[in-house]
């Protein structure tokens, strides 16, 4: 549970003096915000702007005026009766993410660690995060040649199974947002026409995996199927990666039968009971 704000420990802000350049003050004001919202945590879960002045020692109008954005934008609502504010819709849903983000980090370490051991191969978890993959766990291979993944460095969608995956059960509009910033040139194999991606994409979704050989890191093959949440919709994916010369076609069929149970375990964890009516699951 979140520590509690005790009014007589938070410190006096300052103003800044007058020589002092704007990034300061900006990045001084962000502070302030933040302690705004962070008040709340221990002061009750409605305050007015006298009530979080006096906690934060901070002037009135300076309160009023960084109430009013974080407002604009969802952090707090007002009650228009008493005047009041509490948290709003914004850190509610920022909230919904992280849990949703631990929740599936949570139920598929256990698979990423019978997947690693099986194979041994590196095995990782894939989200998107503002149009990216972004790998959030890992269980690497032990052996003296593996393929590489780091945790949180973010890597484009189209090119690679871990993020075809997430791009094939995206929304249309996703998919053309991706293809309109451009496909560079990222490993030997990437597929820069986008008629042939958009192909890939639909043979993606149709048979519910994703392969890949030197896409998007030269010497480096995968194998990734789709993780769904409750609802069916696909939010991550699990992946198989290693060197090429590693995956070979007998290989690569093993791994997706291995892949795609392992999806479906951690899919189950998360709440997901099947394909919707008419035997296709949702995005």
């Amino acid at each position: 549970m979140p520590a509690a704000v005790n009014r007589r420990t938070l410190p006096a802000r300052e103003r800044p003096a007058g020589g002092t350049e704007r990034g300061a003050g900006s990045a001084r004001a962000v502070e302030r915000a933040l302690d705004i919202l962070l008040a709340f945590l221990g002061d009750g879960p409605e305050q007015g702007i006298t009530d979080l002045g006096r906690t934060l020692r901070l002037p009135k109008p300076t309160v009023h005026r960084l109430v009013r954005a974080l407002a604009s934008r969802g952090f707090l609502a007002r009650d228009p009766d008493s005047g009041r504010y509490r948290i709003g819709a914004s850190v509610l849903r920022l909230g919904t993410l992280f849990l949703a983000g631990a929740d599936v980090r949570q139920a598929a370490l256990p698979v990423l660690r019978d997947l690693a051991r099986a194979t041994g191969e590196t095995a990782n978890l894939n989200v998107v995060i503002d149009g990216h993959r972004v790998c959030i766990e890992k269980v690497e291979s032990t052996q003296d040649i593996r393929h590489f993944v780091e945790i949180g460095r973010p890597t484009p969608l189209y090119a690679g199974a871990s993020g075809k995956v997430l791009l094939a059960f995206a929304q249309p509009e996703q998919i053309e947002a991706v293809i309109r910033g451009g496909l560079k040139p990222l490993g030997p194999r990437t597929v820069l026409d986008a008629a042939r991606l958009r192909r890939q994409l639909a043979e993606i979704r149709g048979r519910g995996y994703a392969t890949s050989s030197n896409e998007r890191v030269a010497g480096a093959s995968a194998v990734s199927g789709p993780v769904r949440d409750g609802t069916g919709r696909v939010v991550a994916g699990l992946t198989l990666s290693g060197p090429s010369y590693r995956f070979t076609p007998g290989r690569v069929r093993e791994y997706v039968n291995l892949v795609r149970r392992g999806a479906e375990r951690i899919s189950a964890s998360l709440g997901y009971a099947g394909p919707s009516p008419g035997g296709r699951s949702t995005r």
